[in-house]
């Protein structure tokens, strides 16, 4: 976990699937439901359940459950190329909520719902530091 980590955008890591390990955590205990309770030797009698390469899914599982730990922005977590942290690095901000430019920044449309979301959570803590917005979310 990230304990008290933030990033730029305003994505708090503790409340986030990736940073606080439920995804990794979540496909490490699904892999071992799977075996212990021996899904593959019942399943091709299921509809559906012979098309299910359990090898594979086996692999993909344990490839989730090892590298689905964000490690947050502040210790180079995230997508290499997110370009909000890329700018707010470039201009200064530990988080875009004091920019002149968060209003109109384009930055957070890959986000899709949550990129507008996180901007106005972010236009309302105009002025506050980022420790501030991370104690008032407790």
């Amino acid at each position: 976990m990230v304990g008290n980590q933030m990033g730029p955008c305003g994505i708090i890591c503790r409340g986030c699937e990736l940073g606080s390990g439920s995804v990794a955590v979540t496909a490490s205990k699904l892999r071992g439901h799977i075996e212990s309770i021996g899904v593959a030797g019942w399943a091709p009698g299921l509809p559906g359940g012979a098309d299910i390469d359990f090898e594979r899914l086996n692999k993909n599982l344990e490839w989730l459950s090892e590298n689905t730990r964000c490690v947050g922005c502040e210790n180079g977590g995230g997508p290499p190329d997110c370009a909000i942290r890329i700018c707010a690095n470039e201009r200064g901000y530990a988080v875009c909520n004091n920019c002149p430019d968060l209003d109109s920044c384009t930055k957070f449309e890959w986000l899709g719902e949550t990129g507008k979301q996180l901007k106005t959570v972010l236009s309302n803590a105009k002025g506050k530091t980022k420790e501030e917005i991370l104690r008032s979310a407790k």
